[in-house]
């Protein structure tokens, strides 16, 4: 409790460090008042990233997202600002893939997405009739299931030609 009060009047004192240049293991990030005393030495930008950073970020917090902080080399961050500078950079990575997500597709990317998906329909019935023809040996080719899939496998073969120059580009 001293050590916390000692760093708070330090941080609003004139001589103490910069608030980005504060160790991390000397602070309490459960003590909010601590917490909030930093962030008002910080920016805007900055205050609103360490307060992310408690919050999402720190393995001791009770909203952590599940995946530790590390820098470019593995290291955990050692002071404020390199937890800043951390957490601003997970949170741009992760709003850019959100963006990514949610973006709308090339229409070639989205007849690559349907033609991989008719690739696992066919895959899905040749496994079938395997399975049939492992089942009934020879006498599996004149089931109604064999028949079944038969059809279906040169229903997904016609789409899949029908498909090729959108997926491949003309003359594929």
């Amino acid at each position: 409790m001293t050590r916390a009060i000692l760093l708070f009047v330090l941080l609003l004192g004139g001589c103490a460090p910069g608030a980005r240049d504060l160790a991390l293991s000397e602070l309490n990030l459960r003590d909010m008042q601590q917490i909030q005393a930093i962030r008002q030495q910080l920016g805007p930008q900055e205050g609103r990233a360490f307060a992310d950073y408690v919050m999402r970020h720190h393995v001791t917090s009770a909203n952590y997202c599940g995946r530790p902080l590390m820098d470019a080399h593995g290291k955990a961050p050692e002071t404020v600002g390199e937890a800043i500078d951390l957490a601003m950079r997970r949170d741009a990575l992760e709003l850019q893939a959100l963006l990514a997500s949610t973006a709308p597709k090339h229409p070639r990317q989205l007849a690559r997405e349907a033609w991989d998906s008719l690739i696992r329909d066919r895959d899905l019935k040749v496994d079938a009739r395997a399975q049939l023809h492992a089942q009934f040996g020879e006498q599996a080719s004149r089931r109604p299931e064999w028949a079944s899939l038969d059809a279906q496998l040169a229903e997904i073969d016609q789409k899949l030609v029908a498909m090729k120059p959108a997926v491949f580009g003309p003359g594929s």
